[in-house]
């Protein structure tokens, strides 16, 4: 029987603000509850309502479908919550986004950046300096920040910053190494298809599949990094295949690419392992074209990161990593799917 791969215990929730003893202020309570988030090094609320929050919200792009997810997903809950909410299309392209928030910071339009970075490193100062400076709070979700990429809980959130929401962190990326492993415990060639080079997903799947070379079995034969379209997956995925006729896995570190990594592979004995879980992920789990997905969660991970901004407003509790490897919505609190257990799932893109 194949066991289930558990990611990593969830990160401890931050201290709550202190409760007072005996009758206090509503301004006395708001200070102390400001001390209590500075200490813990996350920012205090620049706005006093809810409604005063304008976010200028940076996708990484939005050429796909989990991303066109989480865009609806912000849209929706800042008309539910009441507040202005700006999209900028990073265009996959880091100078792009950099340029798209120096523009916003400099506006003086926003009082929230929620930012799904193409580049963690080339934001860090204007994000934990810049920004904070300018009165502006700082919610991160899917990529980390500041060379945090490769770290494990609470230390993929950068301090200054609201919080960070994910679920492609390292160990859940470990796991997945495992579970290649575990299937193929004689050996296996293996070829990685990824998203561009600077995201920190791609850092994180690359750096777990080091694993690899423990074991002279292993042969990691290609790495390949694509934009995350399907066509482009395709076409690395047919030129792995014609350079290497004896390999067994291939590893597709998005559900978009991994249409074009199953259509590449068709007729062939090389297993597909998907890091996506869409719908058509599902789907294919279940028919057999996928040896397994992982489940993201785009819908989730953007309300998340906002709700943290707005929970930071209303004095609530907020943590500093929202583990979504571990989210109440999975079954079982794994994101791990096979075709055992596959109808215990639901896509949210």
């Amino acid at each position: 029987m194949r066991k289930r791969l558990i990611p990593v215990a969830a990160a401890l929730a931050l201290s709550g603000a202190m409760l007072l003893a005996g009758c206090t202020s509503p301004s006395q309570e708001a200070q102390d509850d400001a001390t209590s988030t500075e200490a813990a090094g996350q920012p205090t609320p620049t706005v006093d309502k809810v409604e005063d929050l304008k976010v200028a919200y940076f996708s990484a792009g939005s050429s796909n479908q989990y991303l066109q997810a989480a865009i609806d997903e912000a849209n929706s809950y800042a008309k539910e919550q009441g507040f202005t909410l700006d999209v900028f299309d990073g265009n996959f392209d880091a100078q792009t986004q950099f340029d798209q928030m120096q523009t916003a910071l400099t506006s003086g339009k926003y009082n929230v950046f929620a930012v799904e970075p193409n580049d963690g490193n080339l934001v860090c100062n204007m994000l934990t300096k810049d920004a904070p400076a300018a009165g502006i709070m700082v919610t991160v979700f899917n990529l980390p920040i500041c060379g945090r990429a490769t770290n494990l809980g609470e230390e993929t959130w950068e301090p200054g910053t609201v919080t960070y929401v994910g679920g492609q962190t390292l160990d859940v990326y470990q796991e997945w190494v495992d579970q290649v492993k575990e299937a193929y415990p004689d050996g296996a060639k293996i070829a990685l298809v990824s998203g561009p080079d600077l995201n920190a997903n791609t850092i994180c799947f690359f750096k777990a599949a080091e694993a690899f070379g423990d074991d002279p079995k292993y042969e990691v034969v290609a790495k390949q990094t694509t934009d995350y379209t399907t066509d482009q997956a395709f076409k690395a995925a047919q030129t792995i295949m014609q350079a290497n006729p004896d390999l067994d896995v291939i590893m597709s570190n998005f559900s978009g690419m991994t249409r074009g990594v199953v259509q590449a592979t068709a007729g062939s004995e090389v297993a597909v392992f998907d890091f996506g879980g869409d719908q058509w992920a599902l789907d294919n789990v279940k028919s057999g074209a996928l040896a397994s997905t992982i489940i993201m969660l785009p819908r989730q991970e953007t309300k998340d990161a906002l709700a943290a901004v707005v929970d930071l407003v209303q004095a609530k509790d907020v943590k500093k990593f929202y583990n979504l490897a571990e989210s109440d919505v999975l079954p079982n609190g794994s994101p791990f799917v096979y075709p055992d257990n596959v109808d215990q799932y639901t896509a949210e893109y």
